[in-house]
């Protein structure tokens, strides 16, 4: 059964899981009258969403306005009009599988269908519960905004979580298996198994609880490491990510994730405006960062931003600075090497890599059209997602104002007064962009046209 609720079924075999979450694509209108208007079509055309889970239905094709009715408006509610053409839907939480279709029309009078299987979510809290070592020197720099818990290499925590039905009732044993799906971790039963591994099945207790002893590895480099947790029954799952810190002497490793960040451009010559989020864990805070000499990347520390080419302090651990690329032209591949040194002198060399563009920009037209058609996060090596990062797409051609929207709910997508889109996603202990998902970036015009363009994590 494949779900899409902003995240993506992978394998437990798939350690490093290079995942896929395609955008439903589409081609806008054209405003010339030779050149047909493409079919409505609403999408995915048929898919399984659980309870309480924010999903994503997108609209190409036709002409908008688009209405939008549900077969059961007690299990998915809709509202009466789409505000661009992405509807976003939270179904209702149900004791069985439950189908509800959706018919997407438009300005025309032409429809499409969307069927949804509304699966019964049993997991109470939204992210894995995770309890530290006692005692744990990784303790300070728990950062809830970026992570459930931290753990050094070699230390044995806990994972848990809560199982009840729609009704609010105890779910008690029932299997659910426990998974680490990158490096950084391992798990078992207690914790004076004998075994650890990636993968375990245990059952809930009396009250529906399911807990595993979670143990940082070993051999860990300082990084993210990404849990899931599934009720075998329902199928139901919640992701969660902690960070894994390495230890030497009793002391946890400086550490900087993203070791390698950046983007792809997508024309030759040019590059978008793109900020990227990089975390800092281990040594001993404050931190400086610096850039090379005569660089012109912008520093900040989540407050204030640097003058361009300056350094900037970074406070505590598990926090966090930003570094912002300007829409350039000409624009050329580039590697910058960034020096983040704590207080005892321990330095770290995180990179920021702009890979340069290859496609000719096409003759300028009067059509609706977003720029560039893509734009690519780099994705950590080791811990293989994209971190929190913001972008931009030019609108032109159509007829303003414009409305905006995107087929992952965890996207956030507006307009601003210069009429480009700006694009932003956080990644937290709940939800992370996965090295291969692609989101689709819709606008809709005044005329009812819609043009497209995807954010890839790669």
């Amino acid at each position: 059964m494949q779900f899409f609720s902003g995240g993506v079924a992978i394998s437990a075999l798939a350690v490093l899981g290079v995942l896929t979450l395609a955008g439903c694509g589409g081609s806008s209108s054209s405003s010339s009258p030779t050149v047909p208007t493409a079919a409505l079509a609403a999408g995915p055309k048929t898919f399984s969403a659980f309870g309480n889970t924010a999903n994503a239905v997108t609209v190409t094709g036709g002409t908008g306005p688009y209405s939008v009715t549900s077969s059961d408006t007690n299990v998915i509610p809709v509202p009466a009009q789409l505000t661009g053409a992405t509807l976003s839907i939270t179904p209702k939480n149900v004791l069985a599988n439950t189908t509800v279709t959706l018919t997407f029309t438009d300005k025309a009078g032409a429809t499409s269908a969307v069927t949804v299987t509304v699966v019964p979510a049993t997991i109470t809290t939204p992210v894995i519960t995770v309890t530290n070592a006692a005692g744990s020197v990784c303790a300070a720099e728990n950062n809830s905004g970026i992570t459930v818990a931290t753990l050094c290499a070699g230390e044995i925590g806990s994972a848990s979580i809560m199982l009840k039905d729609a009704n609010g009732a105890v779910l008690a044993n029932r299997s659910v298996l426990f998974e680490v799906l990158t490096f950084g971790g391992t798990v078992a039963p207690k914790a004076d198994s004998a075994v650890f591994a990636r993968l375990t099945t245990v059952t809930t207790d009396a009250t529906g609880k399911a807990t595993v002893a979670l143990k940082a590895d070993v051999e860990v480099t300082s990084e993210a490491a990404f849990l899931r947790a599934t009720d075998v029954t329902s199928t139901h799952r919640i992701d969660s990510w902690i960070n894994v810190l390495k230890q030497t002497s009793g002391v946890s490793d400086l550490s900087v994730i993203p070791a390698t960040g950046g983007f792809a451009a997508y024309y030759t010559n040019e590059c978008p405006l793109v900020r990227r989020e990089y975390g800092i864990s281990g040594g001993k805070a404050p931190y400086a960062v610096t850039l090379p000499a005569a660089n012109t990347l912008v520093l900040s520390d989540g407050t204030a931003a640097a003058a361009p080419g300056a350094g900037i302090t970074v406070a505590k651990a598990g926090a966090r600075f930003t570094v912002q690329s300007s829409a350039t032209t000409p624009c050329t591949g580039s590697r910058t090497e960034m020096t983040v040194t704590d207080a005892l002198g321990a330095t770290t060399k995180p990179t920021f890599v702009i890979t340069a563009g290859s496609a000719t920009r096409p003759t300028a037209t009067t059509d609706l059209t977003l720029s560039p058609p893509n734009i690519s996060m780099a994705a950590d090596i080791i811990s293989t997602y994209c971190t929190t990062s913001n972008t931009r797409y030019a609108i032109t051609g159509g007829t303003g104002p414009y409305l905006v929207s995107t087929s992952i709910p965890q996207i956030a997508v507006t307009v601003n007064s210069a009429n480009a889109v700006d694009a932003s996603f956080t990644s937290d202990s709940k939800w992370r962009m996965l090295k291969g998902q692609i989101a689709t970036i819709l606008v809709l015009d005044a005329a009812g046209k819609v043009a497209t363009a995807t954010l890839a994590c790669n």
